[in-house]
């Protein structure tokens, strides 16, 4: 058996500085006890990122399957260094929360994929209202993913 090699590898802390950073948030109403909660802590974090108020702009959409859509039009119709869409999927009787979570994920990364601004997936897929709410800070996380995208984004485009 051979020694694994001791690598050191110097991985830079994340930039989470928001100054000048323009966000937006898509939000669905659909299950907005929880999708409202996560609003108000992403939008907490983002500023206390450093991220001025009027530099975040928030929409909303019915449900999870819209978010996508949304966030395609706030692209084309503003400049934004990241979006960040926000969304509660509950397993039901039926197989339509996996129809929707799917849709929404995929959608979302192509989006990301596609403008090449960074859209962070802040969708809950829980199985209960109970799992759900154990998972509302998760919006602050997604704050500090958006940031240190943008951050990252960035710093590739100026050493390029």
């Amino acid at each position: 058996m051979m020694p694994t090699p001791n690598l050191s590898i110097h991985l830079p802390e994340p930039n989470l500085d928001g100054r000048d950073l323009h966000i937006g948030i898509v939000v669905a109403r659909y299950n907005w006890a929880i999708t409202g909660a996560m609003l108000e802590r992403a939008t907490a974090e983002l500023i206390r990122l450093g991220v001025a108020p009027e530099h975040i702009q928030a929409r909303s959409v019915p449900g999870a399957f819209e978010l996508a859509t949304l966030a395609h039009g706030m692209l084309a119709s503003a400049h934004y260094d990241a979006l960040l869409c926000i969304g509660c999927v509950m397993k039901g009787a039926t197989r339509h929360d996996v129809v929707v979570s799917d849709a929404a994920a995929q959608g979302i990364q192509r989006l990301a994929l596609e403008s090449g601004i960074p859209i962070i997936f802040g969708v809950i897929c829980a199985e209960s209202q109970q799992q759900a709410e154990e998972r509302i800070e998760r919006a602050t996380e997604c704050a500090r993913a958006a940031v240190e995208m943008a951050r990252s984004l960035q710093q590739l485009h100026t050493h390029n």
